[in-house]
């Protein structure tokens, strides 16, 4: 339940933000929210899906899962946890990335956490809005769990993933299910809605704008998904397994991880915030570039590790 502040920043780290607020920023601010411009944003996922490479020490398949389609990440160590699996969302603004884009990442904590990782590749903008993109998301989820062959689902992500993640969480409990054994979110986008007096507004980001996030709020809407695109402030505390979220000090959706961190912390919930200085949005998915990533995602394996560890010893009793 704490706030972990990490103050130090690496060059390369300096170098990252760098580029972005030279380089990222300026195109992003400039580039148009309208229904052809998303289509060159595929590209970064299409030529990473047709480059075939496998990360060391993990299997890659794809399968079906609930009619999405996912890629699987199976360690191929011997400590493997077979009674677990982990389903990532990755990130992208609902527009953007892929599987393969966050191959690196959900191998990296497949191996270290010796489990399966599903990486999930949902339905985005602009062929359907972000009801949609929740509704794949929690189909795979529901038939994971409903399977029984994991005792225990971790489920998690960056940025639009971290989102996702948490509505899993959200419709899990409305339904009555098996909720997640626990969560992680990389700069989860946590309210898609933005105000008149938004304070994310006043943040130097350094490659996020909240006149794009504004803008494309109105995509978010488009159907044929029926679950919206509410913002999570709606999720009751006690829906919440164990979490840990990660941001950047000085991005704008730093605000959304500090948000449901202090009503998680003022319910007596188990969750633990980590805020880097000198990171980007989303750091964490340049795990093994920058020592800050590879920190985060560590932090996050050991948080994982430890809510596992306490569930087997409360099931071995």
């Amino acid at each position: 339940m704490s706030v972990i502040a990490h103050r130090s920043v690496s060059l390369q780290a300096a170098l990252v933000e760098m580029g972005a607020r030279v380089l990222l920023k300026p195109l992003i601010t400039a580039y148009p929210v309208q229904s052809w411009s998303f289509a060159p944003l595929l590209l970064a996922e299409r030529i990473a899906a047709a480059i075939p490479w496998a990360p060391a020490g993990v299997e890659v398949s794809r399968e079906t899962i609930a009619g999405v389609d996912v890629e699987r990440l199976t360690p191929t160590g011997e400590a493997l946890r077979d009674d677990t699996a982990l389903i990532y969302y990755h990130g992208g603004a609902f527009l953007a990335g892929g599987p393969a884009t966050h191959r690196r990442l959900a191998s990296v904590l497949a191996r270290a956490l010796g489990v399966v990782v599903l990486n999930v590749d949902y339905r985005q903008l602009p062929e359907v809005g972000l009801g949609s993109s929740v509704e794949d998301a929690y189909r795979v989820y529901r038939a994971v769990s409903d399977s029984r062959r994991y005792r225990n689902v971790v489920v998690g992500g960056d940025s639009a993933g971290g989102y996702l993640s948490v509505k899993v969480i959200e419709l899990a409990y409305l339904d009555a299910v098996r909720a997640p054994t626990a969560f992680f979110g990389y700069s989860p986008l946590l309210t898609p809605t933005v105000t008149a007096d938004d304070p994310r507004a006043e943040i130097n980001d350094a490659y996020l704008t909240i006149g794009k996030l504004r803008s494309l709020r109105t995509w978010f809407d488009l159907g044929p998904g029926t679950r919206g695109a509410d913002d999570v402030v709606v999720v009751p505390e006690e829906a919440f397994p164990p979490g840990v979220l990660v941001a950047a000090s000085g991005e704008m959706l730093r605000i959304d991880s500090e948000r449901l961190h202090e009503r998680l912390d003022a319910a007596g919930n188990e969750c633990d915030l980590h805020l880097f200085d000198g990171g980007v949005h989303a750091f964490p998915v340049l795990t093994g570039l920058t020592p800050e990533s590879t920190e985060a995602v560590r932090l996050t394996v050991a948080f994982l590790d430890s809510v596992l560890a306490a569930r087997q010893a409360r099931q071995a009793a």
